[in-house]
């Protein structure tokens, strides 16, 4: 089991100039920093080294294998986890991500209605 560290860097990547424009704030979270899908390059990522990026499963902008493949072609090395309201068949999704980008530390994370988290 990997050890959980105090100074775990976390990069939330998803659809923030929206929310931004509507007069929303980003929220200020030790160590984690928000980014859109087009600002990830190889120096971006370089720069931040976060050790998990977390994203939605699918957004109107880009999808979570867009999201893996880009990753894996700027050779991240971290977790990736997707943040997703409960599935049908959750392992449909796994084996995707997994096929298509096998050297990635993929799962999923479901939010469901309420306060629980369940990484399947």
């Amino acid at each position: 089991m990997n050890e959980v560290s105090d100074n775990l860097s976390v990069l939330v990547v998803g659809n923030i100039d929206p929310w931004l424009m509507t007069g929303h704030k980003l929220p200020k979270i030790s160590n984690t920093e928000f980014c859109t899908y087009d600002d990830l390059t190889a120096e971006f990522l370089l720069d931040r080294q976060p050790d998990i990026i977390l994203a939605p499963l699918v957004t109107a902008y880009f999808d979570m294998l867009d999201l893996a493949i880009r990753l894996d072609q700027l050779n991240y090395e971290g977790r990736i986890r997707a943040i997703t309201p409960p599935l049908p068949d959750p392992g449909l999704v796994l084996h995707e991500i997994r096929f298509e980008c096998p050297a990635l530390d993929f799962d999923l994370i479901e939010v469901r209605p309420g306060n629980k988290l369940r990484s399947v």
